[in-house]
C-alpha cells in the first residue's frame, strides 16, 4: 500500500472520532444512499427507506454539519485564463470550509497522484495550488476509477460522508488514446464510423458509468468550459452520466467570468448533501432500486445501485 494511501485511510479514521454516528461500521449487505434531504435537524427515525419495494432499516443519517473527507482530483492542462479563476476560487472556497471538513489534492496527470494529505491544514493545499504544473495531457478518464476506490476504501474502514470534485478543463482531443473514432475504412464511403464519429466516447463513458454505479462515494465534476464541438459535446454530456451514475452531478462554466461562481456552487452541493445508511433486506438483488421518504420534506438523492461483487446479501 502506498504511504500516501495509508495516511489517507488513517487520516479518515481520525476525522471520524468526533462523528458519534460513526463509531461503528456498517455491515455488508449495507448501501449508502447519497442525498439532499433540506435543512436539519433530521434524525434516522424520520427517514423511511424501501429497497424494491421491501422496508430497510436506517442505520445512520449524516447530515451536513457532520464531518467531511472531501478529495480534489485537478485535470487542469490548457488555458490560463480558465486555470487562474478556478485556482483562486478553490483557494477561497478550501479556506471557508469548517474544521470538521478535511480536504486532499491529487492530479490526473499521468496517472493519479497525491499532492496533499487530507487534513484541517489549508496551508499545504493552497501551496501546492500555487505550485500546480498545468501541462500534460488529459487524464480524468483515466484516473476517475482509481480515485473512486480510493475514497471508496476510505469509506469502508469509517464511514464519514466521502466526496470526489474533478476540476477539469479536458478536451477529448488531449487525451494520450485516441477517442476520436478515426474512420475505420477510409475507402468505405458505409464506414458507420464516419457516420458515428462519437460513438467511441460514448462507449468508454458509457462502461465507466456502468462500472462505477457500484461505488457509493458521490463524484462531481466541473468542467471549466463547456466545449461546442460534436465530440467534446459527447464527451462532456459522458462525464455527466459517469458523475450522476454515482449519485453526484457535473456542470459547465460557459464563461471564463463564471467560473469562480460556478465552482461555489458546486461547493454548496457537496457540503449540504447527507449520507444515509441502509441495512439490505435479506435477498437483495445485485442490482436493486432505492426509495427514501421524509415527510413534509421534497428531496433529491441516487436511486439505481449495484452491489460489489464481494458484498453480501447479493442473489445475483
Amino acid at each position: 500500500m502506498l504511504r500516501r494511501e495509508l495516511l489517507g485511510l488513517l487520516a479518515a479514521t481520525s476525522l471520524a472520532a468526533s462523528d458519534s454516528a460513526s463509531s461503528s461500521v456498517a455491515p455488508r449487505g449495507h448501501c449508502r444512499v447519497t442525498a439532499w434531504l433540506g435543512d436539519p435537524p433530521l434524525d434516522a427515525g424520520q427517514v423511511k427507506a424501501d429497497v424494491e419495494g421491501e422496508k430497510a432499516k436506517v442505520l445512520a443519517v449524516r447530515d451536513p454539519a457532520s464531518p467531511l473527507l472531501l478529495n480534489v482530483v485537478l485535470d487542469l492542462t490548457g488555458d490560463m485564463a480558465l486555470i487562474e479563476p478556478a485556482r483562486e476560487a478553490l483557494k477561497t472556497e478550501v479556506a471557508a470550509l469548517s474544521s470538521n471538513v478535511w480536504v486532499s489534492l491529487l492530479r490526473a496527470q499521468d496517472g493519479l497522484r497525491v499532492l496533499t494529505d487530507p487534513g484541517p491544514d489549508r496551508a499545504g493545499f493552497n501551496a501546492q495550488l500555487d505550485v500546480l504544473e498545468t501541462t500534460g495531457r488529459a487524464g480524468l478518464l483515466e484516473v476517475v476509477q482509481p480515485a473512486v476506490e480510493l475514497a471508496e476504501r476510505i469509506l469502508r474502514r469509517s464511514p464519514i460522508r466521502t466526496a470526489l470534485l474533478f476540476v477539469t478543463d479536458s478536451n477529448i482531443y488531449n487525451y494520450r488514446e485516441d477517442y476520436t473514432n478515426p474512420v475505420v475504412n477510409p475507402s468505405d464511403s458505409r464506414d458507420l464510423s464516419r457516420r458515428f464519429p462519437e460513438a467511441l466516447i460514448r462507449e468508454k463513458t458509457a462502461k465507466l458509468a456502468a462500472a462505477l454505479n457500484v461505488t457509493e462515494v458521490p463524484v462531481f465534476v466541473h468542467h471549466l468550459a463547456w466545449l461546442r464541438d460534436r465530440l467534446n459535446e459527447a464527451y462532456q454530456t459522458g462525464l455527466q452520466q459517469i458523475a450522476e451514475a454515482t449519485g453526484g452531478s457535473a456542470s459547465f462554466s460557459r464563461a471564463p467570468g463564471d467560473i469562480s461562481g460556478d465552482i461555489s456552487q458546486i461547493f454548496r452541493k457537496i457540503l449540504s448533501h447527507w449520507a444515509v445508511d441502509l441495512e439490505l433486506p435479506a435477498g437483495t438483488k445485485r442490482t436493486y432500486s432505492v426509495q427514501l421518504s421524509v415527510e413534509g420534506r421534497e428531496i433529491q438523492y441516487r436511486t439505481k445501485y449495484t452491489l460489489a461483487p464481494h458484498a453480501k446479501g447479493s442473489l445475483s
